[in-house]
């Protein structure tokens, strides 16, 4: 499955509008909606690399609502933050009109199928907040968010720091004075953004799904109430994708039980999806993507992979793990199994396998009791839970997956806790 494909599929018969080359005879679906793309800008003067916007009503909904977040951050990202609770809010409406929605959904699928874990609703909720609005700090600054740094835009010292998100730059590169009724501050000028130059290669002009662009941003600091002249001496973003298209491609390349691909072939093209996490790992510090070549430049793999597991639908689950007990590992490690149905269940023929497919079977641990929980001891020699990350697959008797976790590095260094799942 071409997931990121898909993904952008959904969104495009969601809130998603069509990109097309400036010089494109097609003018979309009037129901869809599009944005021309010029990509052949090296000669011309300030151009408007994003224009010609066609969005829908039908289709404006989270536009309008991700608009309402972009005036709630500091600007300068070693700045610290105050979310007031109409801020929190407005971050509330918008996952709340998202979570549901085509992109988002397709998301959850690959994700409840790649980990064989079930995901409600407002667990996706919690996924997308924890990832993307919680704030953490790194490198000495005291707050950063996924969600600011993607479709925001930050401010290290004079540079621009993320800023992945077409809608805000085309905003920006022609904003009324006015954001959503509320006045803004003087010398907020429509035009923001003064184009330098395009950095394309290897064909990207012949894609409106992406730009790789050089830019001059002025930037507003509302705490100050004041323009900061900042640059973007290389920068990239995805052209057409809403905002929930954005954040489930990002998520489900960001989510480590997930595993999906660093590559997507999207339209044609093929792109590097970047994306860095917080050091604890649970939260996304940016994303984009990078544009490769078209993707008949793809060399196949040599020989086929091992063909994926398939998903049962045990009620057996895995609870916790202790990874690092402290002192050596082996013998010391266990893992924590929880019965969530209403009915014993045998562990006969159960297994656990590790990163590296080795197995262990856990008949000893005897039964599960209905919503009840037991331990299983990891022998010396048995299956290893590395300290540098890895993952825990439970299969049922049947061989189909009953449930798969993965934890990070930075979760398995913390000596004697369980890390729970």
């Amino acid at each position: 499955m071409n997931i990121y494909q898909a993904i952008w599929d959904a969104d495009q018969a969601g809130s998603g509008v069509k990109p097309l080359l400036a010089n494109a005879a097609a003018t979309g679906d009037g129901q869809q909606g599009h944005i021309r793309v010029l990509t052949r800008t090296e000669t011309l003067r300030d151009p408007n690399i994003l224009f010609d916007l066609v969005l829908p009503q039908h289709k404006r909904t989270t536009y309008e609502l991700v608009h309402a977040l972009f005036d709630n951050y500091a600007l300068d990202e070693q700045d610290a933050e105050t979310e007031t609770p109409q801020e929190r809010e407005e971050i509330h409406n918008l996952l709340d009109a998202i979570v549901e929605s085509p992109p988002m959904l397709v998301a959850r699928q690959y994700v409840e199928e790649a980990t064989g874990t079930s995901v409600s609703s407002a667990r996706w909720y919690a996924t997308l907040l924890e990832m993307w609005f919680r704030t953490f700090q790194g490198g000495g600054d005291p707050a950063l968010s996924g969600f600011e740094h993607v479709f925001v835009g930050e401010q290290q010292g004079p540079k621009v720091q993320g800023y992945h998100f077409w809608y805000k730059y085309y905003l920006d590169d022609g904003m009324a004075q006015r954001e959503n009724n509320r006045a803004a501050f003087p010398g907020l000028d429509n035009d923001r953004i003064v184009y330098l130059r395009g950095v394309y290669k290897d064909g990207q002009e012949e894609f409106a799904e992406s730009v790789t662009i050089s830019y001059k941003w002025m930037a507003p600091d509302y705490d100050a109430q004041v323009l900061r002249p900042l640059t973007k001496p290389t920068g990239g973003f995805f052209v057409g994708c809403s905002v929930e298209g954005l954040m489930a491609l990002g998520t489900v390349r960001a989510h480590l039980g997930a595993r999906a691909p660093k590559e997507a072939v999207i339209n044609g093209a093929r792109y590097e999806l970047k994306v860095f996490r917080s050091e604890n790992d649970q939260h996304i510090r940016t994303f984009y993507p990078v544009y490769l070549g078209p993707a008949g430049d793809v060399t196949p793999p040599p020989g086929p992979g091992p063909a994926p597991d398939p998903i049962g639908d045990s009620k057996v689950r895995i609870l916790a793990a202790l990874v690092n007990p402290g002192g050596d590992d082996q013998g010391g490690e266990r893992v924590i199994l929880a019965n969530g149905g209403a009915e014993d269940v045998s562990l006969a023929g159960f297994v656990l396998r590790d990163a590296n497919r080795k197995r262990l079977l856990v008949d000893d641990a005897g039964a599960i009791p209905a919503r009840s929980a037991v331990t299983v001891n990891l022998p010396r020699g048995s299956i290893e839970l590395s300290n540098k990350g890895g993952e825990i697959t439970l299969l049922a008797p049947d061989g189909k997956v009953a449930h798969r976790v993965s934890y990070s590095k930075a979760q398995a260094k913390r000596e004697g806790e369980l890390i729970y799942f």
